[in-house]
């Protein structure tokens, strides 16, 4: 039954079916997870919906036991209280996507035998183990990029590598924490720590040589206007750092710098994604009752303004879209059951409104 879902998967994404199946079993074994990623594979085919009488495409994901995330974990009494990240199901949180982690796991192959081993070491952690994914796939998201290595230290970035005789030094991060923009759209953004704090000292300063210090973030949702603003000023008061990448699951990506050749030296760098690399219609279910009484108790947005003089690029993906964007309110879902690791079984309701 695994094969069978994941090679429908794998046939929306690549030319040979069969041979990126074979390669993901290759690959999977050869991690020695501490889970049987195939026993967990699922798929949640939708009903059709009359907005959508042509159909929309089944999502095909993979449950991490042991994640410490999902909507299993009760909400907390104060709806504000930051505990309540932790309670949703999504791919990133506690649900893995096959595309991604074969894409992650193909890139790994590039790597030194001591470079590999440290990032499947960070793949077996299963509470890390979505976020060293998309760590991982940051180093994919160039024009052929050539000598990928590890940073000297685990202290420092995570990757270095050469591009058009560019060295690049980035530290990649994934906000887990981003997931309530696409439930509580308007009303949440996350700055408490800002976006910069945990990267600053990760690169070294003053700068040596003419490498680009890059911090590359991916998000659920594309970034805000407030998002541009705040890295703007942050970056402003981090010279160690040349510019910001950010890249949402959605696949657009935005590239932020403060010094406009730097913004010139990376359009010449940065891979264009196409609309075809990965699915699109990632989940993100969340708890109705929770997420009203967050946005109630939640004071209105008193977002600062910076005017930060940053400049600011936006990559859009290309290619044939495979289908239509999915509309947010298209379904509901019912969790009907739970297995005693805390994976729920979804039951898909078309929503009538």
């Amino acid at each position: 039954m695994s094969d069978a879902r994941l090679l429908r998967l794998f046939e929306r994404h690549y030319p040979d079916a069969g041979e990126a199946l074979r390669r993901f079993d290759a690959h999977v074994a050869s991690l020695e997870l501490p889970f049987v990623l195939k026993n967990y594979v699922r798929e949640m085919v939708y009903p059709v919906h009359p907005r959508r009488p042509q159909g929309v495409p089944s999502s095909i994901y993979y449950f991490v036991p042991g994640s410490g995330r999902g909507s299993y974990r009760p909400n907390p009494a104060d709806p504000q209280h930051p505990s309540y990240l932790n309670t949703c199901d999504a791919v990133g949180l506690n649900l893995g996507c096959p595309v991604r982690m074969l894409r992650a796991m193909d890139a790994i192959t590039q790597l030194s035998p001591a470079d590999q081993q440290i990032a499947r070491v960070n793949l077996k952690n299963t509470p890390e183990h979505l976020s060293a994914v998309e760590e991982i796939l940051w180093s994919t998201d160039w024009k052929s990029p050539s000598g990928l290595r590890r940073g000297p230290t685990p202290s420092s970035y995570d990757w270095a590598f050469e591009v058009n005789g560019v060295t690049v030094l980035l530290e990649a991060k994934f906000r887990r924490s981003d997931w309530p923009r696409l439930s509580e759209r308007g009303s949440f953004l996350k700055t408490d720590d800002g976006f910069l704090s945990n990267a600053l000292h990760k690169f070294p300063y003053p700068k040596q040589g003419d490498a680009l210090h890059v911090v590359g973030i991916t998000t659920f949702d594309t970034i805000t206007e407030e998002f541009i603003d705040i890295v703007g000023y942050e970056l402003q008061a981090a010279p160690q750092i040349d510019a910001v990448v950010f890249r949402s699951m959605l696949l657009m990506t935005h590239v932020l710098a403060i010094d406009v050749r730097v913004y010139y030296r990376l359009k010449r760098l940065l891979a264009i994604p196409k609309l075809g690399d990965f699915p699109l219609n990632y989940i993100v279910p969340f708890n109705i009752e929770a997420q009203k009484n967050r946005v109630a108790a939640r004071p209105p947005s008193e977002v600062p303004v910076f005017q930060s003089k940053v400049f600011h690029w936006m990559i859009k993906p290309q290619g044939p879209h495979p289908y239509p964007p999915i509309e947010h309110d298209l379904y509901r879902l019912n969790i009907r059951s739970r297995s005693s690791e805390g994976e729920p079984e979804f039951f898909v309701i078309p929503n009538p409104r």
